[in-house]
């Protein structure tokens, strides 16, 4: 091999190196923690258990998880007619956050409203807590984070405490949607799919009433 043509193979080599290099660099995913890993596979688990929402609140066959969310997650014991009729979309999510092992950066609460108004108070004073509370043009969606939207006239991402809500925990993402799993989607644990644009919610197909979501919960545990 001559000395112009080793040279030539060299270069070749070396370029050939370098785009595989960019490929897998494009390729690399949003790194995943333990903490949203298992956040993930016990609501995942938890929808399987509710038939992927066939099953009813009420029923026999989930009574007693809806008990744990109740009790375990909001911190609220009373009977079982209390458990079925009363919002249990946010002591879902709490019991989820709970066994997961947020510990003390997560509000538990019956009330969404308690907790999403925590995590954006979080995002301003930009403080050291993990879940933390941003419009939806500004972050991306990714999984383990909480997706919001109001069940009331009026709600901002500034209103105070006390608003009608639900969140979804985000499970998947894909190219143009993220899915979440949420309680008391039509009275069982349910799967909802959100528009993305660019990896944030595309606020042009969210279909949601009372202006869709206006919150995005990063989760940086």
């Amino acid at each position: 091999m001559t000395k112009e043509l080793k040279i030539w193979s060299l270069f070749v080599g070396i370029g050939i190196s370098t785009m595989t290099l960019l490929w897998l660099l494009s390729r690399k995913k949003t790194k995943t923690t333990a903490f949203k890993t298992k956040l993930v596979n016990i609501a995942n688990v938890e929808h399987e258990a509710w038939g992927f929402g066939k099953i009813k609140e009420g029923s026999q066959d989930t009574i007693q998880r809806l008990r744990n969310y109740w009790e375990q997650g909001a911190g609220i014991k009373a009977n079982d007619n209390f458990y079925v009729n009363e919002a249990w979309s946010s002591a879902f999510i709490s019991y989820l956050m709970k066994k997961a092992g947020a510990g003390d950066e997560f509000k538990y609460n019956a009330s969404h409203s308690q907790y999403i108004t925590e995590a954006i108070k979080n995002r301003k004073e930009n403080n050291s807590k993990k879940f933390k509370g941003y419009k939806p043009n500004e972050v991306k969606v990714e999984v383990g984070d909480l997706v919001c939207y109001p069940r009331q006239k009026g709600v901002t991402y500034d209103s105070k405490a006390g608003y009608l809500s639900h969140c979804d925990l985000i499970v998947a993402v894909k190219e143009d949607r993220a899915t979440g799993v949420g309680g008391n989607v039509s009275n069982s644990v349910n799967k909802k799919n959100y528009p993305l644009k660019n990896g944030k919610i595309d606020k042009s197909r969210d279909t949601l009433n009372y202006g869709g979501v206006f919150v995005v919960i990063k989760n940086k545990k």
